[in-house]
């Protein structure tokens, strides 16, 4: 009698343990799944496109910004104090016992008629008068001695706020190029009747014949009929 009642236990356990002693596996499925649901992708931003009375800025080129206009390298402009410099100054090679024949030198003029002279590697330091002797005093305080400082119309940055948009991106339709509010109110502004324009100044007239020193250093010649009044400058400012 014991041994049949000890094989009725064993077969229940057995059968607990095939049915899983739990919820079906359809239900641990589910289950398992509600504990993870999918997270659903948020939908792509769409892309801002001009009104129809606009178009993309062809200054910017529909960024907003522009590579900086301050003549800056990567954010950094030259130094504004006194330290040396390899581009300021007269720099040469001198033959000097302990110095190779590759460094470069400039010289410092002292009262007494004598020099003193400095080596690249003191690029970066102020060299000042003390005593009637040219002294290395040390990093310059404005740089610390890296001969750069951050440009301050970028802000380091390398980028500027297009000047054209104002950073809008989409600019009026009838706007271009060469006729434009910002171009037309810049004084430097040269407009010719072929539709060229340029930023400069007229530096020599001679009878009708016109040299024009451009923003950049070139020189352009040209008739006095070829420029378009200032006058009429003005209008297409006042038009747009």
């Amino acid at each position: 009698m014991k041994r049949i009642t000890l094989l009725i236990v064993c077969g229940t356990l057995c059968l607990c343990v095939m049915a899983g002693c739990g919820k079906p596996a359809g239900d641990a499925a589910k289950a398992s799944a509600a504990a993870s649901p999918e997270v659903a992708a948020a939908p792509a931003s769409s892309p801002e496109v001009p009104r129809a009375d606009e178009k993309i800025c062809f200054a910017c080129k529909g960024t907003g910004s522009i590579k900086c206009t301050a003549g800056c390298v990567d954010g950094k402009v030259d130094c504004p104090g006194n330290c040396l410099r390899l581009n300021r100054g007269a720099w040469v090679h001198m033959d000097v016992p302990g110095h190779p024949p590759t460094d470069l030198w400039q010289k410092f003029n002292q009262p007494d008629g004598s020099y003193t002279a400095y080596t690249q590697a003191h690029v970066g330091h102020v060299i000042a008068m003390q005593g009637g002797k040219a002294v290395d005093t040390g990093p310059c305080p404005i740089c610390g001695g890296t001969t750069k400082v951050v440009c301050s119309v970028c802000k380091g940055t390398g980028n500027q706020v297009c000047m054209i948009c104002e950073g809008k991106k989409f600019v009026p339709a009838a706007w271009s190029p060469t006729d434009n509010p910002w171009l037309n109110r810049q004084p430097n502004l040269i407009r010719l009747t072929d539709g060229r324009v340029m930023f400069g100044k007229v530096v020599s007239t001679i009878g009708e014949d016109i040299t024009i020193k451009t923003q950049d250093g070139k020189f352009v010649h040209v008739k006095a009929s070829d420029m378009v009044p200032k006058a009429d400058n003005a209008a297409t400012v006042k038009k747009l």
